[in-house]
């Protein structure tokens, strides 16, 4: 049985003098679907916070990552990943 990868999206209030693009949380598991490594990164609303946060997102959903995300942004703002998972 492989693993269904997860992905979770929330809107949340922008906070004054914050620049953050979004906080994103990927999660791996091993082939007994223990999580083996669970990363943090905070992407800065810039340019290249969004492309970073973009080809990353995508790349983590593709290799089978379950992947959370907090930004203040609807998810039309972020095409390659809204293509993935509204497919």
């Amino acid at each position: 049985m492989k693993h269904q990868v997860q992905f979770q999206y929330c809107r949340v209030k922008i906070i004054a003098g914050v620049n953050c693009l979004a906080l994103v949380r990927f999660t791996s598991y091993d082939n007994e679907f223990k999580a083996m490594a669970v990363e943090q990164v905070t992407y800065r609303n810039d340019p290249t916070g969004h492309s970073d946060f973009e080809c990353q997102v995508a790349a983590a959903l593709e290799c089978g990552i379950d992947v959370t995300v907090l930004t203040a942004y609807e998810l039309d703002y972020f095409p390659l990943v809204e293509s993935l998972v509204s497919s």
